[in-house]
């Protein structure tokens, strides 16, 4: 192994400490390691794929850790905070808290630390454990539920200007979560018992806009037999969230920016300017100065929401949240439907590794598909290959003018033998493996492979 990640004294390690993420195990309720990351990897010496190979009890008894926090949240079903030490010398504060089935077990425990450099005395352990963000953090319409730091980093920001009238526009890409983040400052700010108003520009016909985003006075137009109040008006007192701002026709960007400068507006058919005192978030998923370059936004209704820019990174880019995630939405979908659907720890893995293009609106959306059909992929491919070997050769006579390569036919013969070990051992891949005499690692990618090769051949 390379000498550079042996000793935390390395000045390479030194330099870079504080951009790794903190170290993550997520295991099963029997300690068997699920997802971690390098970081982890690096305060024992290990190579990542080895790591994800073992039982954290393996790791204590082969000497990597002098004790398991997460053995000890299993037993105890508590959070455990202290500080570990390392056979590399690192010696990290963690914490280990375990998520529960409503029955009172454990379902998974999920380890985190804090950067290696960060000190704490014994009397300020406590306040500070107290006072960092959660793992899931309480909205106005729903939650925030976050392990990575990028998106800890984002509430830090919205703890500090929440109480700020500042105008702020969130960017990233579809799904991501702004419309949450909005809420999050509005519940922060001191605006939050006013109201908070979401409109989403992209939904909005252009000749419509107007009259949604300013009213109108009763008899303005036929069919006009009230006063209606519009968006701007109606957040008075709060907030006003225009998602995808970036759709909203030049015209109306005129007009928006009059009333954003002015802090009135008037309603259509009407003669009395009425003040107004929302403060606004704006959103969108494209790129608005690259817009204003090519004429379609107005560069000076940009630099106006442009005041505090937030970018929420997509969910590719921080697996560690997928965890909170997916647990968060699986109990949710459970209550919802009155269902009683687990995970099993292979497709956990598949999801992990996914890319999610639509981020969590594709993942909620995944896992409620989980939920009300208690299928995954990889049971619907089993169930057109069939649940024995007879039923197996038939499917493979019956396509094998599909398989391109032998070596195609032998990934899938593999996968499928894999999947009938893990059927005899209740689906423990550890003990599967054990059998199988290769790492857990080993069963996930080839059942990977198995199921990109049915996708690729078996399409057409």
């Amino acid at each position: 192994m390379d000498n550079k990640f042996e000793s935390p004294a390395n000045p390479t390690i030194q330099e870079n400490i504080h951009d790794m993420p903190s170290a993550l195990f997520v295991t099963d309720a029997k300690g068997n390691i699920l997802i971690s990351n390098e970081f982890t990897a690096l305060t024992v010496g290990m190579r990542l794929d080895e790591l994800i190979t073992h039982n954290v009890e393996d790791l204590v008894r082969l000497g990597y850790y002098d004790d398991s926090i997460t053995m000890e949240a299993i037993k105890t079903k508590k959070r455990v905070c202290r500080t570990v030490h390392t056979n590399k010398g690192f010696s990290v504060l963690s914490t280990a808290t375990p998520l529960m089935y409503e029955n009172g077990e454990v379902r998974l425990v999920i380890t985190t630390s804090f950067d290696y450099k960060e000190k704490f005395s014994k009397n300020n352990l406590n306040h500070h454990n107290s006072d960092r963000n959660q793992d899931v953090i309480d909205t106005e319409n729903g939650e925030i539920v976050t392990e990575s730091l990028a998106m800890k980093n984002i509430i830090n920001v919205c703890n500090q200007i929440a109480l700020f009238d500042s105008k702020v526009f969130i960017y990233g890409e579809s799904g991501t979560g702004k419309e949450v983040i909005a809420r999050y400052i509005h519940k922060k700010s001191n605006r939050k018992d006013g109201p908070f108003i979401s409109i989403n520009c992209a939904s909005i016909s252009p000749s419509l806009f107007e009259l949604e985003l300013f009213g109108y006075e009763k008899g303005s137009f036929v069919g006009a037999t009230d006063n209606k109040m519009g968006v701007i008006e109606a957040a008075n007192d709060g907030i006003l969230f225009l998602d995808e701002i970036s759709e909203i026709p030049l015209d109306m960007q005129a007009k928006l920016l009059h009333v954003m400068e002015s802090s009135e507006l008037r309603r259509i058919g009407g003669v009395k300017s009425l003040p107004i005192n929302c403060r606004i978030i704006a959103a969108s998923n494209r790129d608005l100065w690259n817009m204003v370059r090519k004429g379609m936004f107005r560069e000076d209704l940009f630099y106006r929401i442009n005041v505090i820019p937030i970018h929420i990174p997509p969910l590719r880019s921080r697996r560690s949240d997928l965890v909170g995630l997916i647990s968060t939405f699986i109990e949710e979908l459970n209550n919802k439907y009155n269902k009683n659907f687990v995970l099993r720890a292979e497709d956990f893995q598949q999801i992990i590794n996914h890319n999610w293009p639509g981020n969590v609106r594709e993942l909620k959306n995944y896992i409620e598909r989980l939920v009300v059909t208690g299928q995954t992929d990889t049971v619907q491919y089993n169930d057109e290959i069939g649940t024995d070997w007879f039923a197996f050769d038939y499917f493979i006579k019956k396509n094998q003018g599909h398989f391109s390569t032998l070596k195609d036919f032998t990934a899938i013969t593999e996968g499928r033998y894999i999947k009938q070990v893990l059927a005899a051992c209740n689906d423990n891949a550890t003990e599967a493996a054990n059998k199988l005499g290769v790492h857990r690692s080993v069963i996930y990618r080839k059942l990977n492979r198995m199921k990109e090769i049915l996708k690729e051949n078996l399409s057409g």
